[in-house]
This record gives structure tokens, C-alpha cells and sequence, in this order.
């Protein structure tokens, strides 16, 4: 880390505090946004890294690279600026916030170019050494301005699963994305977590899981990958669905009281119109009883099953690298009170985790620092953090192309089983 004789730059600030933030080894301890500079370098068409590729099984993988480049999707990266992958890797990853350099690469997927600019500056070109069929190549790769990298080469473009969905498969199969568990098109903050969108929501997950029944739906497939998280009044709702007992998401939350986390509950508070603003009144009831740096158990209330109307079939629940946060927690949660079958690959998240995320503002530049308040241990009481591990994992390939090879496996497999 720097120290300051002198003036400091904004954008320099951000990259140190950033990478200060992140030796915390917590995905969810970091600067809030991007570097204040990185608008303004696009403005002015600055040139950036342009190459995309995947890290699976210890291989970095191109996915996407220039015309001409004389790099192919498919090309192992042996080297960087004659660096091995670990080293460089390691100078990028410094500024990710993440408990595992697996679930560094995982952030850093589809934003290479920035991470590249933060943590290299601008630069025109790159020295790299790719491995084609056995053979190894030294490049030089020129760097391009962020428009250009539309015209990128890639195996074919990767299928997409934004937003939220509920469709039927086949007959007896239903299929439900959720989405964030949030109100993911919110235009403020405050507005996140605002009690319309969760009755919005609850009301499309009722109405999905009413289809289902009405169609006979025995076997629900609930894909929680690409999924950012979110919070537990938006996933509880869809749990209550399946859930054959009461639930709850953790079994204990610990938390470190301070003067930052109790100001933070406050402001959440402070905005009327919030889903979560049950849960903050307990904090801050529970705050007030304890000392700044005391460590406190909130106790976690128990969720009931629904009443009445119920889907009793079975549930497959999809995971992949990019779930995160909540979903993860809810992935975990499912698998421990043995509410369904987990399919797909480890996630990079972690189940037992820091989270419940808390923010405060730095006073002199402005900056919006994210910090876990709480350490969350998962519902079967396992203290170490570790990601979910699928009941059942699937092949997939390095590199995500136009078929979504884990959903065919998964209805594939389902299919397979009604046969029997």
C-alpha cells in the first residue's frame, strides 16, 4: 500500500482504499462503484485489455478475442508481460474483494477489461504467450478502445438467464427463475427493498406456483445461477412454497456492534417504506443493548411453511459459479433442511459467510465503503466458510456457449427418473 506526502489523485485514492479493502478477504468488504476516472477514460476512448476468457481447472481459457489478433477462442494463456498466470492473476485479483482467488475470477468474468485498466494503467499492448495444440506462440496483443471489443471473436455467444421467468418444460416439469431477491429495477436505493416491489414479487411467485399446480406440475426446477442475491423477504416467499417444516436461513448471526452498523440500521429505518424495516427494528432494538465492539447472536425467527395451498413435488435447485449472496445462503439453506436436491457446480460464494452488508461514507472523498456486519453460519451449523457443493454435479464446459447444457442435463435426468 502507498502512503500520501502529497495530494492524491481520486482515482488513485479508490485503487489503494480498494485494494486495502480487499486483504480483508470478504466479498463483501469493499469500495462501493467503480473508479471515479473510468467514465471519463471511456469518454476519451481510452484503449483497454481485449481479450475475455474463462479460468476453469486451473487454465486460463480465451473466450472472446480481436480479429487479426492472431489469438483464437480456445487458446490456453501461459503468460502475461512474461509473467506466469498465478503472478499476474494475483496483481489483478488484489483489488477484487473475495474469500477465494476461485470466487475472484468468478467477479472478475465479463469486466476483464476494467479490472485490467485498474490494476495496469492505461497501456497500447501486451506481451502474452498462448498454448495451441501443444504449441506455444509469443504475441504481442495490441489493446483496443472498449467499443471495439463488440467486434470480438468468440466459439459462439453465451446464453443469457437475466431477470425472472416461470415457464412450463415438459408436462410434468416447471421452471421457475426467481431473479434477484430484490427489486431489481429499483431507480433509488431506498427503493430495494420497498414493501410494493416484495408485494409485487410474492405475487408473481404465487401466481407461478398456482400454474404449476393447475398444470400438474410434479417436479420444479429452481435455477438460482447468474443470481446476484439479495435478501431473505424476497426468497423466504418461494421457500414457504416446498418448505416442510420452518426454516430459517442461518443458524446463528453473529454480529459486531458499532457505531457505523447501528447508524446504518438507522437509515433503513428512516426510509418508510421498506420490506426490511421488521427485521431493522429488531437490530436496532438488539443494538441498543450492547456496547460498540461487542459481539451479539441475533436470533433468527423461524419462517412458516404456507398454509393451505402447497407444492409437494420434488424440487431441483440449479447453482452455478455465479450465484451469489443470498442465493447461495438460500441454495444452503434448501440442502440442509433437505427441502430439495442441489444440481449444477460448487458455487464460488460461500455458505457459511460475512454478510448482511452495512455501508458508511468516508468523509473526505466521498466514497461508499460496503462491510458484512455479520457473521452468518448456515442452517446445519458447519462455523468454517465453504461454498455449496451440488448433491449431484454436472460436466459443463470451460467456456459458456449457446446451449444450456446444465438445464437439458437436469430435465434430461428428471425425464429419465419418471420413466423408471
Amino acid at each position: 500500500m502507498d502512503s500520501y506526502s502529497n495530494t492524491v489523485s481520486r482515482a488513485d485514492l479508490y485503487r489503494d482504499l480498494q485494494e486495502f479493502a480487499a486483504l480483508a478477504r470478504h466479498g463483501h468488504t469493499r469500495l462501493e462503484g467503480i473508479s471515479p476516472d473510468w467514465h471519463d477514460y471511456m469518454e476519451r476512448e481510452g484503449k483497454v485489455f481485449p481479450l475475455s476468457f474463462s479460468i476453469f481447472q486451473g487454465e486460463v481459457i480465451v473466450a472472446g478475442a480481436p480479429p487479426e489478433s492472431g489469438i483464437f477462442p480456445g487458446d490456453r494463456i501461459t503468460s502475461l508481460d512474461r509473467k506466469s498466470n498465478p503472478i499476474w492473476l494475483m496483481e489483478i485479483t488484489k483489488y477484487i474483494s473475495a474469500e477465494t482467488p476461485q470466487l475472484a475470477y468468478s467477479l472478475m468474468n465479463q469486466g476483464e477489461y476494467y479490472y485490467f485498466w485498474l490494476a495496469f494503467g492505461e497501456r497500447e499492448s501486451f506481451d502474452i504467450t498462448i498454448m495451441r495444440s501443444g504449441v506455444e506462440i509469443e504475441l504481442e496483443l495490441k489493446a483496443i478502445s472498449i467499443d471495439e471489443l463488440d467486434n470480438n471473436i468468440e466459439l459462439e455467444s453465451g446464453f443469457q438467464i437475466p431477470g425472472r421467468e416461470a415457464k412450463l418444460i415438459e408436462g410434468n416439469i416447471g421452471y421457475l427463475r426467481p431473479g434477484p431477491f430484490y427489486h431489481f429495477e429499483a431507480e433509488t436505493p431506498e427503493d430495494v427493498y420497498n414493501a410494493q416491489a416484495l408485494a409485487e414479487y410474492k405475487k408473481f411467485i404465487d401466481d407461478t406456483f398456482a400454474s404449476f399446480q393447475n398444470e400438474g406440475v410434479s417436479h420444479l426446477v429452481l435455477d438460482l445461477r447468474d443470481n446476484p442475491g439479495g435478501d431473505a423477504s424476497f426468497s423466504d416467499p418461494v421457500i414457504q412454497w416446498f418448505a416442510t417444516e420452518p426454516f430459517r436461513f442461518a443458524s446463528d448471526f453473529r454480529i459486531r456492534v458499532s457505531n457505523e452498523t447501528t447508524t446504518s440500521n438507522q437509515a433503513r429505518l428512516d426510509a418508510r417504506d421498506s420490506a426490511a424495516g421488521g427485521v431493522s427494528q429488531l437490530f436496532a432494538d438488539l443494538f441498543a443493548t450492547a456496547e460498540n465492539g461487542e459481539y451479539v447472536s441475533f436470533d433468527i425467527p423461524y419462517v412458516q411453511p404456507r398454509s393451505g395451498q402447497k407444492f409437494t413435488g420434488k424440487v431441483h435447485v440449479l447453482v452455478n459459479r455465479y450465484s451469489y449472496s443470498n442465493a447461495v445462503t438460500t441454495a444452503a439453506l434448501i440442502q440442509d433442511y433437505g427441502f430439495g436436491h442441489i444440481y449444477g457446480e460448487q458455487t464460488r460464494d460461500m455458505a457459511t459467510t460475512y454478510g448482511a452488508m452495512e455501508h458508511f461514507t468516508l468523509p473526505n472523498s466521498g466514497f461508499k465503503v460496503g462491510y458484512p456486519k455479520a457473521h452468518i453460519i448456515r442452517p446445519n451449523g458447519e462455523v468454517k466458510s465453504h461454498p455449496v457443493s451440488p448433491d449431484t454435479s454436472f460436466n459443463l464446459p470451460a467456456v459458456r456457449g449457446a446451449e444450456d447444457v446444465a438445464l437439458n442435463q437436469l430435465v434430461e435426468k428428471i425425464q429419465s427418473s419418471c420413466e423408471l
